[in-house]
């Protein structure tokens, strides 16, 4: 069996299509495991994290793991600073960022472009970006505060 390591690799060379498994990230518990049940009935496999820093680990540790669904505002390490952790290591991991409230300039601080989807969100527009339609999302961070 190949390490973490060596999947990830191996999973960087291979050409973007849809999502296999997401990691689903916010500190609200209940919105979480909706969330990942709502996925899961929509054939993703799923892993869930209720901080940041509880990611990260589950990250290191499951290689299959090619996308991140997180939301913004949480205790600790936020969801841009997450999202900007798994783009440095993980380059190949999808990365979509969720909010219902913040600050206009709060997604201006990321290294990077997320896709960005509002809260309250359908399950089908988030479907579809982790299908592979970025059309389904309402904005990039730079492109649009999250409000």
């Amino acid at each position: 069996m190949r390490s973490p390591a060596a999947q990830r690799e191996s999973r960087a060379a291979m050409p973007e299509a849809g999502a296999k498994k997401i990691l689903v990230v916010d500190d609200e518990k209940d919105i979480a495991d909706l969330t990942v049940a709502l996925l899961d009935c929509h054939g993703f496999g799923t892993s869930v994290a209720y901080s940041a820093e509880e990611a990260l680990q589950i990250l290191a540790g499951d290689a299959s793991i090619d996308a991140v669904f997180s939301d913004v505002t949480m205790p600790g390490l936020t969801g841009l600073q997450l999202a900007d952790a798994v783009s440095d290591s993980y380059p190949a991991v999808r990365i979509v960022l969720t909010s219902g409230f913040g600050s206009p300039g709060i997604l201006l601080a990321c290294k990077q472009r997320y896709l960005f989807i509002a809260k309250p969100y359908g399950i089908d527009a988030v479907v579809s970006l982790f299908r592979g339609d970025p059309a389904a999302c309402q904005a990039t961070a730079a492109d649009q505060p999250v409000t």
